[in-house]
């Protein structure tokens, strides 16, 4: 296994320790694969879901895992033409049999490349296929999920935004339609705050809220070149963490206190020409957030990276590399403080050369 790329100890003894990496399945004769999103349903159940490629094909297949008895395993998702290219990437569950994962697929009977959202639920016993909403845009990828209640769930991906009442899934018209929209979380159903970019070369972070009628545009602190929020989490309607980069090689981290968003300091690894990414963020409680994503080395090899907010600052922690080659974090889930926390992307260099990369510490 190789080191961690960087080892800075944090200001308590959980963040110390890190995230370590723990066995997690691929699929059999599969060449590529990768986790995108994580959520749990309790301290002993948790979620994973990314995508698959059995090895010689350019076709890829969704994929679920689960945590059972304390070991990861592969678990069936919904039936889908084995034609079609489909990807899962994000994963949110209100009780252990209400949980919904999101992604696109790509059918091989449809115009070339031409994607629609792929949206599934468990209901405890087996994932289903849910259609995908009425005038949905060409081209839907969902890459983010929250879920409130039974009757009330968003997703979003590309420049859309949807949401499930409990019958059906709509399209809701975005405060920026032109935006890319990457992050969503839920307070309450008047409380919603979905994350982006707008701006096609060199974008800006966006911010928009929902206050149960319509999404508007928030005010936001960042600027720099090449700026993006990828991930929100919330505590309360006074505690919000959104995260991302900017200047291609600087962590970001904002913070919403029912007033404003601030920009919040955040370390980044500077040494090796590091460009550092954050792609997901958890919010557990007013002092205990954490944030994962990786740091391209040399301009040549991801590692993971993973960050700690203790209530008073933001530090680097320990997290795994088990792959020779890249190795990346794309989400990160925990229960609350003091349950496990998980974290899943992918590592290669090894066999499959794509593996599936699950990592885990104390919230």
């Amino acid at each position: 296994m190789a080191a961690a790329a960087v080892l800075v100890t944090g200001t308590s003894a959980q963040a110390a320790t890190g995230l370590q990496p723990v066995p997690s399945p691929n699929v059999a004769g599969s060449d590529f694969n990768q986790l995108d999103g994580v959520s749990t349903t309790t301290s002993t159940d948790a979620w994973a879901v990314g995508f698959t490629r059995p090895a010689g094909t350019l076709t890829f297949h969704a994929l679920a895992e689960r945590l059972v008895s304390g070991k990861w395993a592969i678990v069936p998702t919904a039936p889908v033409p084995a034609i079609d290219d489909t990807r899962l990437h994000a994963i949110a569950f209100r009780t252990a049999t209400d949980g919904w994962a999101v992604g696109e697929d790509t059918s091989a009977s449809g115009p070339a490349n031409i994607a629609q959202s792929l949206i599934e639920h468990w209901n405890g016993t087996s994932w289903t296929r849910v259609p995908s909403p009425t005038g949905e845009p060409a081209n839907t990828r969902l890459t983010a999920l929250a879920v409130i209640s039974a009757s009330d769930a968003w997703a979003v991906g590309g420049s859309t935004i949807e949401h499930w009442n409990g019958l059906s899934w709509s399209v809701i018209t975005s405060a920026l339609p032109a935006a890319r929209l990457l992050g969503v979380t839920a307070v309450a159903a008047n409380d919603v705050w979905v994350v982006g970019a707008n701006g096609a070369r060199h974008p800006n972070p966006v911010i928009q809220h929902w206050d149960g009628s319509s999404w508007t545009q928030v005010p936001q602190p960042v600027t720099g070149f090449d700026s993006v929020l990828r991930s929100v989490s919330a505590v309360s309607s006074t505690d919000v963490w959104a995260v991302g980069e900017q200047n291609l090689n600087q962590t970001v981290t904002e913070h919403w206190d029912g007033k404003s968003w601030t920009l919040v300091p955040s370390p980044s690894i500077t040494a090796n020409n590091a460009q550092d990414t954050v792609n997901g963020v958890v919010a557990l409680s007013g002092g205990d957030v954490w944030a994962v994503g990786q740091t391209l080395q040399g301009f040549t090899t991801n590692q993971t990276l993973a960050l700690h907010w203790d209530g008073t600052s933001w530090q680097i922690v320990p997290s795994g590399n088990p792959g020779s080659g890249s190795n990346a974090l794309n989400a990160v889930a925990g229960g609350g403080v003091g349950q496990p926390l998980w974290a899943v992307g992918f590592a290669t260099g090894g066999t499959p050369q794509f593996a599936t990369l699950i990592e885990t510490a104390t919230g």
